[in-house]
Parts: C-alpha cells; sequence; structure tokens
C-alpha cells in the first residue's frame, strides 16, 4: 500500500475511533470528566435534541413509580444522573405525587436547566451537584431511586448500584434504564445484557426484577428491595436526609449561603437552586449581629 493511501486509511480509522468514543459512546470510555465536559457543553440544546415525550414520561416513569409509593404519606424519590430534570419533573406533575425529590447528576450546567425549569412547579424538588457514585445520603432513608440513561456512564456500575440500594428503605424501589440492540454492541464492557444484569440485582439483594421495553434502544429494570415499605410516623425534613462530605455527618442545616455540616461547618453553597456538593466545600463562619 502506498504511503498516501495508508496515510488517509489511517486517518479515517482515527476519525471513526474518535467519533465512536466522543459522539456514539459520549465520553464514556474517557472518564467522568469528559462525560462531565461533554454534557455541560451541550446542556442548553440537550432537550431540543432528545425531543422527550412528556406524555410517555407520564405514562411509563410517573405513573407505575407514583403506584408503586402509594401507602407512603409523603414518598422521597433520588434521581441518579437527573440531567435537564427528566423524571423529577414527570413526578411533579403528576396530581398524586406529594413527595419529595432529589435530583443528583454530575454537570453543573444540566442542572442549571432542570431548575430553570422546576422554577414553576410546586416546591419538594432539590437538585444536588454530585458524583452519583458515592451518594450523599444517610442509609435506608429513599423510598425509590431511579437512574435513566446513565447507568453505562459509571466507571463502576456495581458500585453505583451498591449506593442506590444502600440509600434504598426496606421495600423501596429501583428503577433503571439498560441498553439493548445495536446501542448495547457500541458499548462492550459497559452495557449489560438482560440476564447479566438481572443477575447482579438478585446478587445485591434485590428481588421481583422486570424489565420491561421501554423506547429504541432501552429496556426499564424494575427492582425491589426486599421488606415491606410502610409510611413514616414524622416525614423528615429533605436535608436532614443528607451527609457532609468532609467529616460523614448526617443532617445539614439550610442558611442564608447554603446547607451547613453541624460538626465540621462545611457549607455547600446553593447556586442558581442547586446544591453544589461536588466541590470541596467553604467554612461557614456564623458573622455576629452588628450591635
Amino acid at each position: 500500500m502506498k504511503p498516501v493511501a495508508l496515510a488517509l486509511l489511517l486517518l479515517a480509522a482515527g476519525a471513526g475511533v474518535a467519533y465512536w468514543l466522543v459522539v456514539l459512546t459520549e465520553g464514556a470510555y474517557l472518564g467522568s470528566r469528559a462525560v462531565r465536559f461533554l454534557y455541560d457543553w451541550g446542556a442548553a440544546s440537550y432537550d431540543q435534541v432528545k425531543q422527550f415525550d412528556q406524555v410517555d414520561d407520564a405514562r411509563a416513569l410517573a405513573l407505575p413509580l407514583v403506584r408503586e409509593l402509594r401507602g407512603v404519606e409523603r414518598p422521597l424519590v433520588l434521581d441518579v444522573a437527573t440531567g435537564t430534570g427528566r423524571l423529577p419533573l414527570a413526578l411533579s406533575r403528576n396530581l398524586e405525587f406529594r413527595g419529595g425529590i432529589f435530583g443528583l447528576d454530575i454537570s453543573f450546567r444540566m442542572l442549571q436547566q432542570a431548575s430553570r425549569k422546576s422554577a414553576q412547579h410546586e416546591p419538594g424538588v432539590m437538585w444536588l451537584w454530585k458524583d452519583g457514585q458515592q451518594l450523599p445520603f444517610v442509609d435506608g432513608c429513599l423510598d425509590a431511586v431511579t437512574c435513566l440513561e446513565a447507568l453505562e456512564f459509571f466507571s463502576n456500575s456495581r458500585r453505583s448500584l451498591e449506593e442506590m440500594s444502600r440509600v434504598l428503605r426496606e421495600g423501596g424501589t429501583m428503577l433503571i434504564s439498560n441498553r439493548r440492540g445495536l446501542d448495547a454492541m457500541l458499548m462492550p464492557g459497559r452495557a449489560f445484557s438482560e440476564e447479566g444484569l438481572r443477575a447482579l440485582l438478585h446478587e445485591l439483594g434485590f428481588e421481583s426484577v422486570e424489565t420491561r421495553p421501554w423506547q429504541t434502544y432501552y429496556d426499564l429494570v424494575w427492582a425491589r428491595k426486599p421488606g415491606a415499605l410502610s409510611t413514616r410516623l414524622d416525614p423528615p425534613v429533605m436535608e436532614d436526609l443528607l451527609t457532609c462530605g468532609e467529616c460523614g455527618e448526617s443532617g445539614l442545616t439550610l442558611r442564608s449561603r447554603g446547607l451547613v455540616c453541624a460538626r465540621c461547618s462545611a457549607l455547600y453553597p446553593i447556586t442558581d437552586g442547586i446544591v453544589c456538593m461536588q466541590e470541596r466545600p467553604k467554612r461557614w463562619h456564623n458573622s455576629p449581629r452588628p450591635q
């Protein structure tokens, strides 16, 4: 093969690999920083590109979740890798849901889009800027945990699922999506087979694992943690369920500039309606009032 032809062939191959790494797999094999950069970069146009169907989200996501949580007076739900708030917004629009929703994501700009869209809805949604592989919650505090179109982007999917299980109450529901078909073939080592994911969830202690077709290249996977999901006598304040990333203390206090840890005075600022827990916190200094 002539040098010019070889060079062109190598260039085409390199371009193909780059397209696969950046576009087709959205940076999944390049690490969390690359994923975060790409989603920050595309946040403003994300909803326009995805063109979510609100009717389908209400039917396939919000309504089944509400049915699963009946009997709990004020259910608490966490959506891991929430993006622009697709599931929290669908759930908050359901008139039967009267609980609290946490939307967590590693992309701050995606959360900004979610926060802007949620301004017109009732309070009860808290946006958290945080990596989904170490959830800032006390053990067994949530009634449901969801993670849609995102599991394949975590460098350690098993660890992420273990974290979701840890923060779920007994009898709590997990809802995740799993790639299938061509999309799954494009992400070797990241996408699960249906049998493989089912086996992993059973290994992690889940029961009643059920797979349902959803969208073109995804399935919805429902699983339940053993036990009976009972209502709380006194539904907790949402801030009380959060843990400090510095000292591990549970329960943060809302102050004028953000959430504060009582033990170590770590301050997690609230910016654009988003609790910033991804970066190292500042310290809270309660200035005395002027005389």
